[in-house]
């Protein structure tokens, strides 16, 4: 999902091109979502089958995001913009609760159509 949303970020700005700076951007985001996920419990089995466990993954989205920008900029020895921070924690917060939910609804369904069985 973080790739997905580095991609259309840089399909959005036209900069599809930029191929070393989408793979730091999107690398970024990954390292830093895999450092901080595991401390709030995003991976926990309950976290993944209880809706009301998405405020882990939001949280989570919150404290990734400055750090892949930290990353981002450290990496590309650029300046980190606070507009670039906050778009970045709104639309990857948003896109992986989103995709949290349909992965919950999934696995429920899977979980109904087993029992049926």
């Amino acid at each position: 999902m973080l790739v997905l949303l580095t991609v259309i970020g840089f399909a959005t700005h036209l900069t599809l091109n930029a191929f070393g700076r989408l793979i730091v951007t999107a690398l970024g985001s990954v390292l830093a979502w895999a450092m901080v996920a595991p401390f709030f419990g995003v991976y926990d089995d309950r976290a993944l089958e209880t809706p009301g466990e998405l405020w882990r993954v939001a949280w989570a989205s919150m404290v990734a995001a400055p750090m892949a920008a930290f990353l981002r900029g450290t990496a590309l020895n650029r300046d980190i913009p606070w507009v670039f921070v906050l778009v970045t924690m709104l639309t990857s917060g948003f896109a992986l609760v989103a995709w949290r939910i349909l992965y919950g609804w999934s696995l429920s369904r899977r979980q109904r159509s087993a029992q049926g069985r």
